[in-house]
């Protein structure tokens, strides 16, 4: 039981270290203004709706929609995964920053 604790503990951590990778977005020939334009709307096209709700008669212990009670949390993430396959789409390749040692 310990053991998985810990693991439901470490492994968002993971995600979280595997998915803040730093680099850039290249697409050769592409003006900052055109690059702005493409990010900007591959960042809208990967919006997705989150949240919680407490309370009400959601779909039974607080999570759901919760009609008649309040809203704990909403608001919108961007999905990484969608947000990369518009900007590959669109014919962008992600080059990493090298780290030290490369």
């Amino acid at each position: 039981m310990r053991l998985y604790r810990l693991s439901l503990f470490l492994l968002p951590l993971t995600l979280f270290a595997c998915a803040t990778q730093s680099g850039i977005w290249v697409k050769s020939g592409v003006a900052p203004l055109q690059f702005n334009q493409d990010n900007y709307a591959c960042l809208q096209e990967s919006q997705q709706p989150f949240g919680y709700s407490q309370g009400g008669y959601g779909w039974g212990n607080g999570w759901g929609p919760g009609w008649g009670g309040y809203n704990g949390y909403s608001g919108v993430q961007t999905n990484q995964e969608l947000y990369s396959a518009c900007m590959k789409a669109r014919g962008y390749i992600w080059q990493p920053d090298k780290t030290p040692g490369q």
